[in-house]
Order: structure tokens, then sequence, then C-alpha cells
């Protein structure tokens, strides 16, 4: 899949771009501020419909609208020539277009074009809350199976719907059978997205521990594993394993009006060389190991939907070695169609030859003399 071309209207700080994409390597040049960012934001927009910085949709509107338009056009992973179109208006919400055509649910967009992007932010799935790491996870997945996310989203439903029955059952210890009518739908769902988790989980943590071991030179030994909130022997017991969790949690759910297992408290464990990242290692090693993972992420979409993810890569020169960069750097080309913002031409150094630069200087964009 590629882009060929991205409109902005109104959206972070730009009011008006037309901006033609090269299909290999583009490189934003510019100094902080100037909305380098912004544009991979928008190119990741129009693939998920949401914002990867995790901002509310009112917040990409420009200063003084109220409303903004992302168009993009190119090739989907299907191989068809294909423009998609998102508008925003504060008071209309969000509407997404495909060749022109309204599509009522915001998850008909997943898999028509796929993006993973690699930012400063990252470090969050390294350092930050077992939820940056569900979302990382999620977002993968969701990206090229509707089935599984369409579960999730039924998941979040029934999640919320038990915690209000756990509420209401703090007020009418009568009210039990509201709580078991949630019960079942959980289980079911629950284990339907904790299957589908560790398939892929078994997937990328071979790739990034490959792709980890290439960046470091074999330095460092890095091993992704699942850390389900309760405890199961082989996937076809994942079902009489959650209904027993939920039996021994249930008092305490009961006190605190709020679902206790399932997969919305799974997490990631990240170690490297047999020691816990969440815990221990350098800002270089976390940046390094969730460079890996989203790497990993890119190779897996591209197995699932037979084509390159866009890679969206933010500073990726910033809070690592200049040799690991160097080796990050000579994996680019292998990964399609790349998108790249650095604050320096001269962080490029001897990666110059065939990509496009372009110069980012409030809001304009201009090929790079």
């Amino acid at each position: 899949m590629h882009l060929q071309g991205l409109d902005l209207r109104h959206f972070r700080n730009y009011t008006d771009l037309s901006l033609a994409c090269d299909l290999q390597t583009n490189v934003f040049i510019g100094t902080n501020g100037q909305g380098k960012t912004n544009l991979l934001e928008a190119i990741y927009y129009l693939c998920v419909a949401r914002s990867c910085r995790e901002s509310q949709d009112r917040d990409l509107v420009r200063m003084g609208s109220d409303h903004f338009l992302i168009q993009g056009t190119g090739r989907s992973a299907e191989g068809r020539e294909v423009e998609v179109q998102i508008r925003y208006a504060r008071q209309a919400g969000k509407k997404v277009f495909v060749n022109e055509s309204p599509r009522r649910n915001l998850s008909d967009l997943y898999g028509i074009l796929a993006a993973v992007v690699i930012s400063p932010d990252d470090r969050r799935l390294v350092q930050g809350s077992p939820s940056s790491r569900r979302r990382f996870l999620d977002i993968a997945i969701s990206q090229s199976n509707a089935a599984y996310l369409s579960a999730l989203q039924e998941y979040r439903r029934v999640v919320r719907q038990r915690n209000e029955a756990l509420r209401a059952l703090q007020e009418n210890p009568g009210r039990m059978g509201d709580l078991e009518v949630w019960n079942v739908p959980l289980v079911e769902l629950g284990s339907r997205i904790m299957r589908k988790r560790v398939e892929v989980i078994a997937d990328l943590k071979d790739e990034a521990s490959g792709i980890h071991a290439s960046v470091s030179e074999d330095a460092e030994r890095l091993e992704i594993g699942y850390a389900p909130s309760f405890d199961f022997e082989a996937l076809a017991d994942i079902e009489a394993a959650f209904e027993e969790a939920l039996d021994r949690a249930a008092s305490r759910e009961r006190a605190r009006g709020m679902t206790e297992v399932g997969p919305h408290r799974d997490d990631l464990s990240i170690r490297m060389n047999g020691v816990s990242l969440q815990t221990f290692g350098s800002q270089g090693q976390h940046k390094t190991a969730a460079t890996a993972l989203k790497l990993a992420e890119a190779r897996f979409l591209w197995r699932q939907l037979q084509a390159p993810p866009l890679l969206l890569l933010d500073d990726i020169f910033a809070e690592i070695d200049a040799a690991r960069t160097g080796r990050l750097m000579e994996m680019v080309p292998t990964y399609g169609q790349t998108f790249i913002t650095t604050a320096k031409e001269s962080d490029i150094g001897d990666y110059r030859r065939g990509i496009t630069r372009f110069r980012v200087h409030e809001g304009a964009v201009t090929p790079y003399d």
C-alpha cells in the first residue's frame, strides 16, 4: 500500500496543505514546533480515525476554526486505487468517506490503509501503565482483523454494563441476577480476545527479538511475554479459568464496583537479558525495545494484509545512539513507504540517496533545496 497525496484543511497548525508523497521515503526537516509531527499524525489518522498521540478530535482543529479535513489518495492494502477522506466538525462530529462513499462505522476504515508510528512517546510502551501496552496490542491486531475489533468493542460495552450491575448490587444485594446476565458474554468475548492476543504475541515476540538483536548487534536479548489477569494452562482452558477467576474475585468486585479480571486487565511483560524493563534499563534501552516492538508490528501487519503498512518515524534520531540509529536506518528501505521527521538534515547522514526531502516551517511544506 502507499499514499500518493495528502491534503489537510484546518488540521493542527495547517490551514491548507496539498502534498505529493514519494512512494518510498519522505523526510520532513524542520525545527521543533513547525508541524512535522502533525503530518505523521494526520497520516495515521487516515488509517485508524484516531490520533496517535491519544488527542481528542476537538484538539486537532486549527485554532480559530471549527472543523478539519484530512484526505489521502493512494493504493489500498488490496492493491486498489483509493481515496480516504475524514471530516470532523465540532457540532456534527466525525464522518468517514472511502472513494466518496460514507462509512457508517469507523471500523470499516481499518485494513484499507494501515500505519505504524514510531515516536518518542513509545517509551510508554515500556515505562507506562499496562493500558499503553494493551492499546498497542489492540491496534496492531485490529488494523488487520475486523472480527477482533468487533469483539473488543462489544467486550468493552459488556464491562461497562457489568460494572453498572456491580454498583447497583452495592445498593441492592438482591439484584445478583442482573450481574450474572453479564458474566456469560464477558467470559465468551474475553476468552476470544485473549486467544487472539496469545497467538499474536507469539508472533510478535520472535520478530521483535530478532529485530532487537540486529539493532543492538546481539549485545542484549529482548523477551516479550503475555501477562494475563488470571492463569490458565492451555488455550482450551481459558473459559473455565476465567469463570474460576471471577468466582475468586466476586467479593472484591462487589466491594469496589468494578470488574477486576479479564483482558481489560492484561499486560505485556518486556524483559531484557532476563530483567524487567518496566523496572530497570536506560532510556536508550527502553527506546530500542519499543522500536523493535513497533517494527515487529509492521512486519506482522505486512504478513496479515499482504502489503507493507505505512511506516511513520518521528524523531527517531533522538535517544538512540548513532550506531543503533544507523542500523535502524539500514532497515527502513525494507519496510515499504516511509515518512520520517528530523530536526536537522545532518541527522540523515549517509542515507540521503533515494529519499525525498521536505522543509517544514510554520505549517508550510516545501521541497528541500
